[in-house]
């Protein structure tokens, strides 16, 4: 696992930023992180400064910074779910289904260069084995 992430997570099960940022500067429990994550991601999200919605207005030099931030958090969820959840999706039957997911975000991630690579390390060797 990248120190990264090794600093977000921990047996606990908590998230620990390694940095101030939106969601929270103390560890909170993993259901209040998420919670708090997908808040932040709806204001960054409905931000037309950041994402505009009118044709022609420019999108801001930021604009990539703010998209690759809100993927690496969003690849947290998944280190998340599959390293501590999983069994649990097995036994609802939704393996294929939140792995379909994952497989399109590392393609898209990929294709599109959104991630630093060592950032996937943490699901490397499952998405070998899922998507190759």
């Amino acid at each position: 696992m990248s120190m990264a992430l090794k600093q977000v997570f921990n047996k606990e099960r908590t998230f620990r930023p390694k940095r101030k940022f939106e969601p929270g500067t103390q560890p909170v429990p993993a259901p209040k992180y998420m919670s708090l994550l997908m808040d932040w991601i709806e204001v960054q999200i409905n931000n037309e400064h950041i994402f505009p919605t009118n044709i022609g207005t420019p999108f801001p030099k930021t604009f990539m910074q703010v998209a690759k931030k809100i993927l690496s958090r969003l690849f947290r969820v998944f280190v998340h779910v599959y390293i501590h959840h999983f069994d649990r999706v097995n036994q609802m039957g939704a393996e294929a289904h939140v792995n379909t997911c994952y497989k399109h975000f590392y393609y898209f991630v990929t294709e599109f260069n959104l991630t630093d690579h060592k950032e996937l390390e943490p699901l490397k060797e499952m998405t070998s084995q899922m998507c190759h």
